[in-house]
């Protein structure tokens, strides 16, 4: 773990497993969106179905998820 970072745990982002979201991932190059249905998460990964294809996420640098109400 990066010293002075708080990692978000699979707890909490299990409860956003079938809702539609909005991820937000740090990156070497600036900030990385992911938008679509959260699958499932294991072993610190986030399965994502976007609109044409699926995408896998490190829970590591997710810096935060917005759970869309619509």
């Amino acid at each position: 773990m990066r010293k002075g970072l708080i990692i978000m745990t699979n707890e909490v982002i299990k409860k956003c497993i079938d809702k539609n979201c909005m991820i937000l991932c740090a990156r070497s190059g600036g900030i990385n969106v992911v938008t679509g249905k959260i699958v499932s998460i294991a072993d610190n990964w986030i399965e994502v179905e976007c609109k044409k294809n699926t995408v896998l996420v490190n829970a590591e640098f997710v810096q935060s998820i917005e759970i869309n109400t619509k």
